[in-house]
């Protein structure tokens, strides 16, 4: 086989650890450069590997184009590649772009049940927000116990020991619920809790469904707690009834899941 190159453009660093950790562990004979602007000129460490983070105008070429953050000003340097392109964003266009779905519209999706047929509740993590989301529920946290104001990134209100819930067209959640609502139909019932990366996902079906649901067929009888469903290395856990579909794992992971099979398609395995 012969040995890939990888470009990856991320300009932060929360789902860029998950994934090239991931991507070394598959693919142990890939060739992996990181650009980004937030990011360049640092340095950032794997468990195997560390890579020097490069400006986006520094790439010339390469097998593959892994996009993780929107463009926005590098659009022009990224549209010019000439490989096989996966893509976070929904920024990238053209037949040769893998789009990796947003993980909630993605195991929606997975289930093949027509959407006037389900109903669905997500408990999302702060991670839907990037590192930012992930920086102030860890800095709000630390200030509920020194009693201490700071200016947030991200959330206006406290998210330690609090639970949003969302509207749909109000609210810093509309977005996000309008989204899922364009890639799968469901008009799904957004909340968000002071979790950083786990999530939770409730599928309802108006009739008894009692079919084989492709991908997502791992399911348990109990675990305990959240912290031990992210540590599985299955990338979600599934608890099972004949009306009802309860699917929970880590946000990151199941980006990197679909991260690392469309690097098996393009690559071959």
């Amino acid at each position: 086989m012969r040995q890939f190159s990888v470009s990856v453009y991320a300009n932060e660093n929360l789902v860029l650890s998950e994934v090239l950790g991931k991507l070394e562990d598959e693919f142990p004979l890939l060739s992996i450069s990181v650009y980004g602007n937030s990011l360049a000129h640092t340095s950032l460490s794997t468990a195997t590997n560390e890579y020097d983070v490069l400006p986006a105008g520094m790439i010339s070429g390469g097998d593959v184009l892994l996009v993780l953050s929107d463009p926005k000003d590098d659009m022009e340097v990224l549209a010019q590649f000439e490989g096989d392109i996966v893509d976070f964003t929904g920024a990238m266009t053209g037949e040769d772009v893998y789009r990796i779905e947003e993980p909630i519209a993605y195991l929606i999706n997975a289930v093949q049940i027509k959407p006037e047929d389900m109903d669905a509740v997500a408990l999302l993590p702060a991670a839907v927000f990037g590192k930012s989301g992930v920086d102030d529920m860890i800095s709000q946290t630390r200030e509920l116990f020194t009693f201490t104001n700071s200016e947030t990134k991200v959330f206006e209100e406290r998210l330690p020991f609090n639970l949003f819930f969302s509207d749909a067209n109000t609210g810093f959640l509309s977005g996000f619920r309008q989204k899922i609502m364009s890639e799968t139909g469901v008009d799904a019932d957004i909340r968000m809790g002071a979790i950083s990366t786990g999530f939770v996902l409730d599928l309802y079906f108006k009739k008894d469904v009692n079919k084989d649901f492709g991908y997502i067929t791992e399911s348990v009888g109990f675990v305990p707690t959240m912290a031990d469903i992210c540590a599985r290395k299955r990338p979600v856990t599934v608890f099972r009834s004949k009306n009802r579909l309860s699917i929970a794992g880590d946000y990151i992971n199941i980006i990197g899941l679909q991260i690392t099979d469309a690097f098996k398609d393009i690559i071959g395995e």
